[in-house]
């Protein structure tokens, strides 16, 4: 039998007369004037006993005619109390793993609750919360219990309350208060109707630690250019010695500094950092952790930087005007992502110009400046139809060679001044190309002709004019054939042929390539042994009116030549960026060759690698006919900036790489400090009961588990009757009726 017990509460007390509360005050002083000019008037009787009934009859009366004008009502709130389940809402979140004693505050709540719950008739209902709540059974109740992002309670509350309402009649919140983000709002919690008994994990004293508190960063950088960072540090107690902050990414240290604290604790630092790379990226920044220091997981906070490019930054060297040259200047300088900077050599020194060297313009080939002193702040060098020989430039050959394998970008362009006809066979630039060049003559072929996309080049980028092969290939059959062609010799190891002479073949007897590409050590390379490329521009649009094609093609080989991250081959995307300790990581993954085919399912390998280049997990994948696969994995506990990396069986180089972070410390553990004034605060509001510790925690059978179910409110106005009108009018007859005996108006 369940007994229900019903009470009564004046909940709110109102005026019915129009203006409320303001007209009942300017009533209350007119009812007071006329109290106070009736007693004024009684001054002239000489009897005393009737000027104390004649006052004390104004008085009621006056105070009876305000009440019956103002309309008094009394709103009166019935509550009924029912007995209800108790729920206990665990917190799980990160501030939780903070260690107090010889364990951490997660598995001394856990130890007690398990007591807890055992001893108790009716059992509890169990729930976690973090960023959200999750309910548990028993069983699940240890010390393993995977922690959550950081703290919501009052979100907590609020959502345990709305799925358990006809049930739970008072919670008991485990927690250590560390809720960053939590404004106190009484009647927010008045309105959950259920009673919140909270009891306090963790120790509220100071201690001793050096926090780095917050990290200031613009969450976008761009390539190769400098990001400023802000770091905060906090040191508890204030008069802790200078630290050394660290900046590390991929393992390797970029810099470090020195963080002095001030009286209060508190320090700062300005750090810079270049990006050398695009997409996402991931860094972390360290203090050392002495032995002392209580909380080490806020020694260390990481994370993320999006790079991309302000601009693609081209270098174009031609060796003379041709319309080859022009139609290619004119598309890199319309389009607003490029950042051309062009030399075009109008004429030698050699050549015979008819006139006095003072009376022609001859702008020296600033050759030291470009390739010496500005050739690594280019994203992409391209030799159209040049001869370096004139200019003196055989001592730079070899810094564009470095250049290229230390990561830059090299394209040469067709023409009589270029590949063989250029005397570039022996040259450090021959080590670089996708092709071997012949070192005699004959060096070109002045013979039109429609080049071909060999079937298993169909979807390089480069060369994909639609999303379907065979659309694609239909597109490159209708472009206008070209004139002249570079001769070539076979493809060097590593290098893949994207388009092919429908005639002219190698030495091997396989079909020359025109145009081919390459990624020699960490750069990439192109080569196209024609000069009449504009003609898939000017030509095609004066036959068929469509001169995209040109320009889909140069702009897919610029965004390939400088690796866009958008044309990988093979790409790693995870569901988020930053993840807690331990999460759940959803990891999708692409895999092609470079040719951009599917990988055919097979044994690949996906390492999880610290922010030291170490390994700390690595599981099989096994892709689909597309080359796609979804894994789901666990993050790792210790808070760093990790690499996922995609390896094929037995390979040491990887297929993609991605960054992510694990971050144990953020916000929450800035100040790891437990917070019993919130709790207390909780308790206070909804009528529950703190404890201070979990020792003083009673048993189940102890707590205040009943809540208050609102039966509708009840609104009583006794002076708006007919009764209290005529009491009114028999009031004031009375009272002028004596006062006329006593000759008094």
């Amino acid at each position: 039998m369940v007994l229900m017990a019903q009470s009564t509460t004046l909940s709110q007390l109102r005026f019915a007369v129009p203006g409320g509360t303001t007209m009942t005050v300017v009533l209350a002083v007119v009812a007071v004037g006329l109290i106070a000019f009736g007693i004024y008037e009684l001054r002239e009787l000489e009897s005393a006993t009737r000027r104390r009934l004649l006052a004390l009859l104004r008085i009621v009366s006056a105070l009876f005619a305000l009440v019956c004008a103002v309309q008094p009502e009394w709103v009166v709130a019935r509550v009924e109390e029912i007995p209800g389940r108790i729920a206990v809402l665990l917190d799980s979140s990160r501030s939780m793993l903070i260690r107090d004693g010889d364990s951490d505050r997660l598995t001394h709540a856990v130890e007690r609750l398990q007591a807890f719950f055992d001893n108790a008739a009716d059992k509890p209902a169990l729930f976690t919360f973090g960023r959200d709540v999750a309910p548990i059974p028993r069983s699940a109740l240890t010390p393993a219990l995977v922690p959550s992002d950081d703290t919501r309670m009052l979100h907590a509350l609020t959502s345990l309350q709305s799925d358990q309402a006809a049930d739970v009649g008072a919670v008991l919140l485990v927690s250590d208060g560390v809720d960053r983000g939590m404004r106190f709002e009484p009647d927010t919690l008045k309105r959950l109707g259920v009673r919140i008994h909270t009891v306090l994990v963790g120790d509220a004293a100071a201690r001793q630690d050096v926090a780095i508190q917050r990290v200031v960063v613009d969450g976008a950088a761009f390539l190769r250019q400098p990001v400023a960072l802000e770091v905060t540090l906090h040191s508890t107690p204030p008069s802790h010695e200078p630290v050394t902050l660290s900046l590390r990414s991929a393992g390797e240290l970029i810099r470090d500094t020195t963080v002095h604290f001030d009286e209060r604790g508190q320090g700062s630092a300005k750090l810079t950092l270049i990006p050398e790379k695009l997409g996402r990226s991931a860094y972390s920044l360290s203090v050392a952790t002495e032995p002392d220091d209580a909380v080490p997981e806020n020694n260390e906070r990481a994370f993320q930087l999006e790079v991309t490019r302000e601009k693609l930054r081209v270098l174009l060297v031609s060796g003379h005007p041709n319309w080859d040259a022009r139609f290619l200047r004119s598309l890199l300088k319309s389009d607003p992502a490029v950042d051309l900077i062009t030399f075009f050599i109008l004429r030698t020194q050699n050549d015979n110009s008819m006139a006095p060297a003072d009376e022609l313009s001859l702008i020296p080939f600033p050759t030291e400046e470009l390739f010496e002193q500005h050739l690594r702040s280019f994203d992409l060098i391209i030799f159209q139809d040049f001869d370096f020989a004139p200019y003196q430039m055989a001592r730079y050959l070899p810094r564009i060679h470095d250049y290229v394998l230390e990561g830059g970008s090299f394209a040469m362009l067709g023409g009589d001044r270029s590949f063989g006809a250029g005397a570039y066979a022996t040259t450090p630039i021959a080590e670089i190309l996708p092709v071997k060049l012949p070192d005699h003559a004959p060096f070109t072929d002045e013979a039109s002709f429609a080049p071909q996309v060999p079937l298993e080049a169909a979807h390089h980028p480069v060369v994909e004019l639609a999303p379907r092969a065979s659309d694609s290939l239909a597109a490159w059959q209708n472009l206008t054939p070209l004139i002249g062609a570079n001769l070539v010799q076979q493809l060097r190891p590593g290098a893949f042929a994207l388009l092919q002479h429908p005639t002219l073949t190698t030495a091997t007897g396989q079909p020359m390539p025109v145009l081919s590409v390459r990624s020699p050590g960490k750069g990439r390379t192109l080569a196209l042994a024609t000069d009449s490329s504009y003609l898939w521009g000017m030509a095609t649009a004066g036959e068929r009116g469509d001169a995209s094609a040109y320009e889909r093609i140069w702009d897919r080989a610029l965004r390939w030549l400088s690796r866009d991250p958008l044309l990988d081959s093979a790409r790693i995307t995870t569901d988020r960026a930053s993840y807690g300790p331990v999460s759940d990581m959803r990891v999708e993954l692409l895999l092609r060759d470079e040719l951009y085919r599917p990988l055919q399912p097979g044994p690949f390998r996906l390492a999880v690698q610290d922010d030291r280049g170490q390994p700390v997990d690595e599981l099989s994948i096994e892709t689909n006919p597309d080359g796609r696969a979804t894994v789901t994995l666990r993050a790792p506990r210790r808070p760093a900036a990790y690499t996922l990396a995609l390896y094929m069986e037995g390979a040491a180089a990887p297929l993609a790489e991605q960054g992510f972070v694990v971050e144990a410390g953020g916000d929450e553990l800035a100040d790891p400090n437990a917070r019993p004034e919130l709790l207390r605060q909780l308790s206070e509001a909804t009528g529950g009961e703190h404890f201070s510790s979990l020792s003083a925690l009673p048993e189940a059978t102890q707590l205040p588990s009943s809540r208050a179910k609102s039966l509708g409110n009840e609104t009583y106005s006794p002076f708006g009757s007919v009764w209290a009108f005529l009491a009114l009018i028999v009031l004031f007859g009375v009272e002028w009726w004596l006062r006329r005996r006593a000759g008094l108006r």
